[in-house]
């Protein structure tokens, strides 16, 4: 408890403790029962208006972060407004209370939020959102503070408060920030060296020691060693990351902790020019900042310049807004189009990702399938029987029906055979004295008057033909002769004999 009372610090009293409980959860710290006890008497009096009200002993630290009391007001030199309960403290908010316009900053009854933290959101349902947008270089008094209002979506801005999700989220990029530890140590048994005791136990006059190597006495030996790890090695779900983001932009609307600005189009690129834009728009006192752009159309180089020499405050593209950034910086100023397309990424993720409903029911899962009727099928399953029965008729049915195509024709029959018997035929000339072709003219131009080869006579040809047959008769004895007649002239003579006979048998 004094430690809770020396960390309260300057500020003291109610308010001390207030910014206490904002402090803590943004280090990172949980609430005892002893700090619990002390917020628990951070209430305003009865005439300043109803405060809202410290979780009980035990409760989470995102309870106190989304719910801080109206100490952080403007007269200690914070820009945030007191988190005022929207409807009285008699009436509770339920599901059914009517549409209002919920400015950052307010908030329903702060037990109902306690009590059901997971479920209820902190503006209460049927709420309107509206932000103001603020110019964020203004000169001179007579420019005006606002130039409009956006409403934004519940989905984003109005959901509950789920500390367990920021907690995941929170530890998940803490781990990937860290990323992988290369420190490699030794305990003391695994350096080269003998194990053995150096000196007795005792009558030396000195401590106590084994080996020689031991973690007290040898530079480099470790008794609990650190070893490489990839810290950043583990995975978290898309729907996690995607539902705390908005879970905590939830929380930064819920704290007023949110401002839309025009732009971060400079004049100046004086970094004393942007602090006196930003303690206008934050407050004197306002320990972080970060500033939220889409790309290079609502920010320009001296914007960059002047904000890139303070250590208090980040610029990041809207692309790299994280549940680690929003912990981290305490207020964030947001451009309308980067506003415009935080929302369209958040409300597109899932479609990207493949996360809509695969099936056209209620629930997502698919349709039972239908029952079948009795005989639905019964017309298909006779005609299937009269084919299978009648096959020869289905062949004969077949080859008439390929006989016969549609016709091209717009007038006549709509079929038409389709293989006319008289395609091709051609009327030819039936005239008495037809014309003569063409090459017929040039006839007598090749005429052969004197051919080279006169036709034999009757008598040439008949002395041809004999003296072919004379020499056909010749050839067949010459082809007779050279054989041997008898079979036991074989065995009886030797070769040269029958050589001998042959001879004689060709002359």
């Amino acid at each position: 408890q004094a430690h809770y009372r020396a960390a309260a610090g300057p500020l003291g009293g109610r308010h001390g403790h207030a910014w206490l409980a904002v402090v803590a959860v943004i280090s990172g710290m949980r609430f005892p029962r002893s700090a619990c006890a002390l917020l628990r008497r951070c209430r305003a009096p009865a005439k300043r208006g109803p405060f809202v009200d410290i979780p009980a002993a035990g409760a989470h630290k995102a309870d106190a972060l989304a719910l801080a009391p109206a100490a952080l007001s403007r007269r200690r030199g914070f820009s945030a407004d007191a988190l005022t309960p929207v409807v009285p403290a008699t009436e509770k908010p339920t599901v059914h209370d009517t549409a209002r316009i919920v400015p950052p900053g307010e908030v329903v009854d702060v037990s109902t939020i306690v009590r059901n933290w997971w479920a209820f959101p902190a503006v209460g349902f049927n709420a309107i959102l509206e932000v103001p947008v603020h110019k964020f270089e203004s000169f001179s008094p007579a420019d005006p503070l606002t130039v409009g209002s956006v409403v934004v979506p519940n989905s984003i801005f109005g959901l509950p408060l789920r500390k367990d999700l920021i907690f995941k989220a929170y530890w998940f990029h803490r781990r990937k920030l860290a990323g992988y530890d290369e420190t490699m140590q030794f305990y003391k048994w695994e350096w080269p060296g003998s194990n053995r005791k150096i000196r007795s136990q005792k009558k030396s006059g000195k401590g106590r020691i084994g080996r020689r190597k031991a973690h007290g006495k040898f530079d480099g030996s470790h008794c609990h060693a650190l070893r490489p790890k990839d810290w950043g090695g583990g995975r978290m779900p898309k729907r996690i990351l995607w539902l705390a983001l908005r879970t905590m932009l939830s929380v930064k609307y819920a704290q007023g902790a949110i401002k839309v600005v025009d732009s971060f189009n400079l004049q100046s690129h004086k970094t004393k020019h942007i602090v006196q834009h930003l303690r206008r728009l934050l407050g004197r006192r306002c320990r972080s900042a970060l500033l939220l752009h889409e790309g290079n159309l609502d920010i320009n180089d001296n914007c960059r310049w002047a904000c890139a020499h303070i250590p208090a405050v980040r610029r990041e593209n809207v692309e790299g807004v994280s549940v680690y950034n929003l912990l981290k910086y305490h207020e964030v100023v947001i451009t309308e189009m980067a506003l415009a397309k935080l929302i369209k990424e958040i409300q597109t993720y899932p479609k990207k990702r493949g996360w809509g409903q695969r099936y056209a029911t209620p629930d997502g899962k698919p349709a039972p399938v239908p029952e079948k009727v009795p005989g639905w099928n019964q017309a298909w399953v006779e005609r299937k029987q009269r084919l299978v029965a009648s096959e020869v008729r289905a062949k004969e049915f077949f080859r008439e029906q390929q006989k016969w195509k549609w016709s091209p024709e717009i007038k006549g029959p709509l079929k038409v055979p389709k293989h006319d018997p008289l395609f091709g035929f051609r009327v030819k000339d039936f005239l008495l004295s037809p014309e003569k072709p063409v090459w017929d003219k040039l006839e007598s131009l090749y005429a052969d008057d004197e051919p080279l080869d006169e036709d034999p006579e009757f008598d040439e040809f008949d002395d041809m033909v004999e003296t072919m047959e004379a020499s056909h008769r010749r050839m067949e004895d010459q082809r007779e002769s050279p054989y041997i007649d008898d079979k036991n002239d074989i065995q009886a003579k030797s070769l040269r004999a029958l050589a001998a006979t042959v001879k004689l048998s060709q002359k």
